[in-house]
This record gives C-alpha cells, sequence and structure tokens, in this order.
C-alpha cells in the first residue's frame, strides 16, 4: 500500500488485521510510528520479535519464550493483559510525581536561597537567610514535606493524557521550570522578603536604612541600635524568612498535588486523593520551625531568633493568592484545553 492508503486505513480508532506475516506486523508497527503514533506489541513468537523490539513498548508475558522476554520492555508475570493498564497507570504515577517534587522543591531549593545572596551583594543589604537555615530547610523541613509529595494518589485525569513521547518528553522540561521559578519562585521569593523587610520596618529601622549599606550597616547613624542589638535583630530577620518560605511551601504544596484538576476534586480527606501523610509532614515541619527559633540554646549557640507570629502572617495571605491564581489557571486548563495557558502548562 501506499502513503495515501495507510492514511485511509490508520485514520480508524480500531482495526483489526488477519493473516498477517511477521513483516507485515513490523510494518504497521513502523507506519504507526511514522504518524508519531504510540505502540504497544505483545507476541510470544520468534518471528514476531522485529516487531517486539520496533515498538514503543514491547509487552511479553510470563510463559513466552526467552527470546521475546529478552525483546520486550515489561513482562506481565500474571499473563494477564490488563495489567498493562494499571502498569501504565503506575508508571505515569511515578513520572507525574518526580514532576511534583521537582516544581516543589526548585522554588525554594534554589530560587529564594539564592535571591538572598544576590541581594546581599548588589544591594548591599544584610543577609536574609544565614548558611544554617538553608541547610535546615534542605535537609529537614523540605525532606519531610517531599517524602509526603511522593506518596501521592494519581489525580482523575491521569489516564486520558496523551502518553509521553520517548526521547521528547523529559521530565524536567522548559514548562515545568518556567512554572516553578518564574511564578512559584518569584511569589515565594517575594513572600519572604516582605516579611524580612517587615520586621525590619516594624522595628525602627527603615528600608533605605539597610539597603545600599554594606559592611557599613548601623555605622551611619540611621538606625537608635548598637551593633550588638542590630546582630541580634538580624538573627530574628533571618529566622523571620525561613519561617515564611516554610509556611508558604504547605500552599505550594497543595497548589503542586495537582496538575490540571481541581484541588477540591482531589481533597486529602477523603476519596481517591486521600493523603494523611500531608498532615504528619506538615505537623513535623513545624516542629522544627519551633525547636530552632523557640528553644533560648539553639538562639544562643547556631544564631537563630525567637520569630514573633505577626511577621509571617502576610505569606498566609500571599499563599492564599496562589492557590486561587494556580485554581484559576487549572480551571483555564480545563475549560479552553487548546489555549496558550494550556500549551504551557507543566
Amino acid at each position: 500500500m501506499d502513503d495515501f492508503l495507510w492514511d485511509w486505513v490508520l485514520s480508524y480508532q480500531e482495526l483489526v488485521f488477519t493473516r498477517i506475516s511477521p513483516e507485515h506486523k513490523l510494518r504497521i508497527v513502523s507506519e504507526f510510528q511514522r504518524r508519531a503514533e504510540i505502540v504497544a506489541v505483545t507476541d510470544n513468537r520468534a518471528k514476531d520479535v522485529p516487531a517486539l523490539k520496533c515498538a514503543h513498548l514491547g509487552v511479553a508475558i510470563q510463559f513466552d519464550i526467552e527470546v521475546s522476554k529478552e525483546a520486550g520492555d515489561i513482562i506481565l508475570l500474571d499473563n494477564n493483559f490488563s495489567s498493562i493498564i494499571q502498569a501504565i497507570e503506575t508508571g505515569r504515577l511515578l513520572s507525574d510525581n518526580l514532576k511534583k517534587v521537582a516544581v516543589y522543591r526548585l522554588p525554594e531549593g534554589s530560587w529564594s536561597q539564592i535571591w538572598p545572596v544576590f541581594f546581599n551583594l548588589w544591594f548591599g543589604m544584610p543577609l536574609a537567610l544565614s548558611a544554617l537555615w538553608a541547610t535546615v530547610f534542605c535537609m529537614l523541613n523540605d525532606v519531610v514535606m517531599s517524602l509526603a509529595v511522593v506518596t501521592e494518589k494519581p489525580n482523575r485525569d491521569i489516564m486520558s493524557r496523551p502518553p509521553s513521547i520517548h526521547g521528547k518528553d523529559h521530565l524536567l522540561n522548559i514548562k515545568l521550570l518556567i512554572h516553578a521559578y518564574l511564578f512559584v519562585g518569584i511569589l515565594e521569593c517575594f513572600t519572604a522578603f516582605f516579611c524580612f523587610c517587615y520586621y525590619w520596618i516594624d522595628n525602627g529601622v527603615p528600608f533605605y536604612s539597610f539597603v545600599f549599606t554594606y559592611e557599613k550597616f548601623g555605622l551611619n547613624g540611621t538606625t537608635p541600635y548598637t551593633m550588638d542589638q542590630l546582630q541580634s535583630m538580624t538573627n530574628v530577620a533571618q529566622s523571620v524568612y525561613y519561617c515564611s518560605m516554610c509556611l508558604f511551601q504547605f500552599f505550594n504544596f497543595f497548589a503542586t498535588r495537582t496538575r490540571y484538576t481541581s484541588i477540591l476534586q482531589h481533597n486529602p480527606f477523603w476519596g481517591k486523593g486521600q493523603n494523611l501523610y500531608i498532615f504528619g509532614a506538615m505537623f513535623m515541619s513545624i516542629a522544627i520551625q519551633l525547636f530552632f527559633t523557640q528553644i533560648g540554646w539553639f538562639n544562643r549557640v547556631l544564631g537563630t531568633g525567637r520569630v514573633p507570629a505577626k511577621y509571617v502572617m502576610p505569606t498566609l495571605g500571599f499563599g492564599m493568592l496562589w492557590l486561587i491564581i494556580d485554581e484559576l489557571r487549572k480551571f483555564c486548563i480545563r475549560k479552553y484545553p487548546r489555549s496558550l495557558l494550556a500549551r504551557i502548562a507543566w
């Protein structure tokens, strides 16, 4: 058959080919692949190994010959072809959860932690996040919350999505990085800096007195505090920045739980989306914050500070704002699947 006939034959959603040779089967697989279709093949004859190997997914079963098992990508141990659906769902769930971990960790793991250094170097501001807080955040708070991410159940639309194209689709792509850095990362970083500056200004240190001061912070007579007092206040301000990031990450967690489904349709309390590990992880993250900020020994030895609750309260407002924005984004993607917003969605 020529290309015109192949286009006509393969335009049908359901096809049955009979009395075909191994060469014909290989040709059918190749023609589907030429038209950007994802092809799965199963067979237990040695002659059909080329088609099994050529397909995107070669499926062998337990009682197949050894050649078929070696050529196949997966082996069905229960000899039940319905297990393929479950295997595909599990594979998509693993890929989804890995992407969710990336979207959850990238905004703070690099973005919100590197900008305090840049602001300190470029604008002469006091360092908003110390190396200690960056280490505690990455190795304790975020690890605990990330473990809750990987226990997520599949979203209700997971099997309705088109399959990934091997060699073209990647775990980390430009869409995911734009979402993590330019949307979540910028808002989270702004929120933490807002709380950081709010603490200084509320305690009688104007914004202009700690910008472009570099090593002369506190020496220019614009603050009524001594250097020892300013050092103690810097410890508290850095703790405020850290706690603000931790709190914002709770909202980012709930926004990241679903890619396109509403959080109301995939709630963590009951149903198919139930994930009670979330609340244990949140409790542990809060306990870590209180442990390092409220115990006097850590304040003295590690240079942390007690954080008054009012200085991290603005994070609740910014966090809810992000949840609303993300819910509107997901609604537009579901409502208009061909829109620009849907095309750039991770």
